[in-house]
């Protein structure tokens, strides 16, 4: 369950935040191997004017990445695949766990009706020195905002999308994302975000949602009319 009208029904105003459902695990060993590569990443990440040597990692890197390329699927495979079951969620950028850019985001939706996630971003999403790059806070926000309309019931395709960068974002300290939908009108949903590192506001988002029927990237017979992150 994940729906604000439902946990309201069963549960009564005041509840604990709910955890966004967890997708079945389609291939454990998939999941290991994007667990490694995830410990991988923040470590390469770390390694930046470490003078550490590393021309062996680099060697034995080369050997597993040939491995995994020899056993990649044809693109028309791999297309077909991403539309099977919960192949798009599996895969996404941000809480896909089968995407191993995916920051270590986990959502929940409150009982005031928005959703919210703390979370700590390490060095891979670095934009400025010491900070998130701007286009990481816009990528989770605009993927959150997709999940604040499906808990409050509205679906939708992003028509638009604006941020305002109130002060710096910063790396290595944790930060509270929140978003909640502020107005909805016939097919339309107005979906508000921020972000904030303790008491100070970083970033702030406006989003606008219109429900539609849009083909499937290669699936032309296939249309899709829910909200891009559910």
């Amino acid at each position: 369950m994940f729906s604000f009208a439902q946990a309201r029904d069963q549960l009564g105003e005041s509840f604990d935040p709910l955890p966004v459902p967890p997708l079945p695990a389609t291939d454990p060993d998939l999941d290991r191997v994007v667990a490694e590569l995830r410990r991988l990443r923040d470590a390469s990440a770390a390694l930046a004017n470490s003078e550490v040597e590393l021309g062996d990692i680099a060697d034995r890197l080369g050997e597993v990445a040939g491995l995994l390329e020899s056993r990649v699927p044809s693109p028309e495979k791999r297309l077909e695949n991403l539309w099977k079951g919960y192949g798009t969620r599996r895969s996404n950028p941000v809480a896909g766990p089968e995407n191993p850019i995916a920051p270590p985001v986990d959502f929940v939706g409150c009982d005031d009706g928005s959703v919210m996630a703390t979370l700590t971003l390490g060095p891979a999403y670095q934009g400025p020195p010491g900070c998130v790059h701007g286009g990481i806070s816009a990528l989770i926000i605009d993927h959150m905002m997709g999940l604040a309309n499906h808990w409050a019931g509205r679906y939708g395709m992003t028509a638009h999308y604006e941020l305002d960068y109130r002060s710096p974002t910063p790396l290595l300290v944790p930060l509270t994302f929140r978003c909640w939908v502020h107005e909805t009108e016939g097919r339309k949903t107005w979906t508000h975000a921020t972000i904030h590192a303790g008491d100070r506001l970083c970033v702030e988002a406006r989003g606008l949602f219109l429900e539609a029927s849009v083909p499937v990237p290669g699936r032309p017979d296939v249309k899709w009319n829910k909200g891009d992150a559910t």
